[in-house]
């Protein structure tokens, strides 16, 4: 059986518990987000980041390197390199990988793929995971919704890198597909009669697992909402989504986004927040060359940048008066009207500081991508 994505349970793990109960929790990140760069070799119709990829910014080899020892002195436990741009497109990022790897941050790569065969060796041996996206199991779809800047198609090269990273991963490799069809604009035609070749290849190429999610868009006020299908593109979804199923092994899983059968279903639905304060905001955090935000969804958007980690240390940027005043801003109730994947984590997070972490039933680390 496929299974839905479950980041709350990761929240019962000893440090985490720890962090939450303990008397100074919000002392800095425990996961950091992080673009390395603002470009990107693809141009992708509808990218969410395209204000930030056409005015490309990166940070310096040298600053990259002394963010990376920030974090390790504030006590960051893992980061995900992710864009923005493309994280694997910076010239260092490599040796970054190394010395995250060596001071005992874990990795999460979220990438096109392009890159992977120039760090080949370091993935394998430093990432926890490494999750490609690709949204197609053909050269002529990936084409369509992922083509290069270049006019040269990336699909067989990043197959390719992906093959060769299964046979020596010691993490897991993921293959990414969301699904796209016209009702999402800017030109893009349906991807979703390929949903279960898609997975055919992810399993041959070797991945340890396939993960299907909708898309969203800014839409009534909100910058996070679900795209609303038509139904007759949805039904030919639930077919395809259903025969995934048949995939699902112990070596092999297919996973489901929390809000896909939302999206199957054409069906608006939104989060009603019942709480006043950002929990994840406090232990995670986003890190890119135009700015540190709040968080992901708060990207380039200026009321939400807490520092510019350019010029300021990552020390004084947490404890800056101005986070705190955006921090003591940033009511989930008023301010987050989207689909926000922390929220049961909030949630959660709440629970467990209201009762001290009593009666948590407490599970070895297993995952610090929480």
């Amino acid at each position: 059986m496929s299974q839905k994505m479950n980041i709350v349970s990761k929240l019962h793990q000893p440090f985490v518990v720890d962090r939450i109960t303990g008397d100074d929790w919000n002392r800095g990140p425990l996961v950091v987000e992080m673009d390395t760069t603002e470009a990107c070799n693809l141009a992708c119709p509808g990218c969410i980041s395209e204000d930030l990829v056409s005015n490309a910014t990166s940070f310096s080899d040298e600053r990259l390197f002394e963010i990376g020892k920030e974090m390790y002195e504030i006590g960051v436990k893992a980061v995900v390199l992710i864009g923005g741009g493309e994280p694997l497109a910076h010239p260092k990022i490599g040796k970054f990988m190394e010395y995250l790897g060596e001071h005992d941050i874990h990795i999460g790569i979220t990438t096109n793929g392009y890159f992977i065969p120039r760090y080949l060796e370091t993935i394998a041996n430093r990432a926890s995971w490494t999750r490609v996206s690709m949204d197609a199991a053909t050269q002529e779809t990936f084409d369509k919704l992922r083509p290069s800047k270049d006019g040269k198609s990336k699909f067989d090269a990043i197959v390719k890198g992906m093959r060769d990273l299964a046979k020596i991963k010691k993490g897991k490799l993921g293959f990414s597909y969301l699904i796209r069809t016209e009702a999402d604009g800017f030109g893009i035609t349906s991807n979703i009669h390929e949903i279960y070749d898609a997975a055919l290849l992810a399993r041959d190429i070797g991945c340890d697992y396939f993960e299907v999610k909708p898309s969203y868009a800014y839409a009534g006020g909100r910058p996070h909402a679900l795209v609303v299908h038509s139904k007759e593109r949805m039904n030919e979804a639930k077919k395809q989504v259903e025969k995934l199923k048949d995939l699902d092994t112990d070596s092999f899983k297919v996973i489901t986004a929390i809000n896909l059968e939302d999206s199957l279903n054409c069906v608006q639905t939104y989060q009603n927040k019942d709480y006043h304060f950002c929990p994840a905001a406090h232990l995670r955090t986003l890190i890119c060359p135009s700015g540190v935000y709040v968080c992901p969804y708060w990207r380039g958007k200026t009321p939400y940048r807490i520092g510019d980690a350019k010029t300021q240390s990552l020390e004084d940027i947490w404890h800056s008066e101005k986070r705190k005043n955006i921090m003591n801003q940033l009511d989930p109730a008023i301010k987050c009207n989207f689909h926000c994947l922390r929220n049961e984590t909030n949630k959660e997070v709440i629970r467990i500081q209201k009762t001290n972490g009593e009666g948590i039933d407490i599970i070895p680390e297993y995952d610090r991508f929480f």
